[in-house]
């Protein structure tokens, strides 16, 4: 394979006039350009530069050869340009993951300051409830809910929050049928569950109190679904008690679209993390998404919470 940089000697060569102000310009040995210049027409068979004692000029075969190397050196030059532009600002586009509720809920009010501040980055939000691999796929970065993180080899994985799973049902159900006093008391009601519910064909939610005493309580839904907004849509409808994420409820329980049900038992919680490869040459316009996520994500999700403890400090 030929060596380009022998066209880059070459260019040099030719935009200073000479070897000698050439090596001066670029700090290259004389010799060494003029060596590789040699080489370069040795490779091509034809002569490029007619040298004299004080000047050079260029053949003709040397003037069709540098218009090309000019074209391919100042191409390169901009592309090198184009990541240092990168490196000194926020700017280019930034891909993001994040599960469909969180980000309607939390990302959507946050985003707009976001963008207004930063004119020169765009970002590609895939909203999605399946697991990504961010290496892979080509994320940035990503938010998830989870129980724990498992896996993140490669990852930098930091807590931003917690989704509390709660019991929820509308209030004409609640005056309908009533609410259960105890968890126990669960199996009487209409219920809504999801696929990940189902161990060894029994619908089951296993429940925690506020000492972390743990119940597991069998029932036997109504609707068994794993789309969240189906069953937020059914509970608010008044078919029955459901087991749902904060975040997708929050709304309608300050609607007074739905209430809690046996508000001191809960399920495990999920974490929401944010998840973004190492930081080692990482370009400002992905620090600054990082960043303004770490500030602000923790506050939205406070202010829209309707459990007091929902709130964690990031680490």
């Amino acid at each position: 394979m030929n060596d380009l940089n022998d066209l880059l000697y070459f260019v040099f060569v030719v935009r200073h006039n000479g070897f000698t102000a050439a090596a001066r310009a670029t700090r290259i040995e004389k010799s060494r350009l003029s060596r590789r210049v040699a080489d370069l027409e040795k490779r091509l068979g034809v002569r490029l530069l007619q040298r004299s004692t004080r000047s050079i000029s260029l053949t003709e075969a040397g003037e069709q050869f540098y218009e090309r190397c000019v074209a391919t050196v100042e191409e390169a030059e901009a592309a090198y340009d184009s990541v240092a532009n990168l490196r000194k600002e926020p700017a280019g586009t930034v891909r993001v993951s994040c599960p469909l509720i969180l980000a309607q809920t939390y990302l959507a009010p946050i985003l707009p300051a976001y963008m207004a501040s930063h004119p020169k980055v765009n970002l590609i939000i895939e909203a999605t409830d399946r697991e990504v691999n961010l290496i892979d796929e080509r994320f940035d970065l990503a938010l998830c809910a989870r129980p724990q993180i498992g896996n993140a080899a490669g990852l930098v994985a930091k807590n931003l929050s917690i989704a509390q799973r709660i019991l929820v049902a509308s209030p004409d159900y609640v005056r309908r049928k009533g609410a259960p006093i105890a968890p126990t008391e669960l199996p009487n009601f209409d219920t809504l569950g999801r696929l990940s519910d189902i161990y060894d064909g029994s619908t089951r939610w296993e429940l925690i109190d506020k000492s972390g005493a743990r119940l597991e309580v069998s029932h036997s839904p109504k609707l068994v679904s794993n789309d969240l907004r189906l069953q937020l849509e059914t509970a608010v409808g008044g078919i029955g008690i459901a087991l749902l994420p904060e975040p997708i409820v929050a709304a309608t329980i300050r609607a007074k679209l739905l209430e809690r049900v046996l508000p001191d038992w809960s399920a495990t919680a999920n974490i929401i993390y944010l998840l973004y490869p190492s930081p080692r040459g990482m370009l400002p316009s992905v620090r600054s998404v990082i960043d303004y996520f770490m500030t602000h994500l923790p506050i939205g999700i406070q202010e829209r919470s309707v459990i007091a403890d929902t709130f964690r400090t990031p680490y």
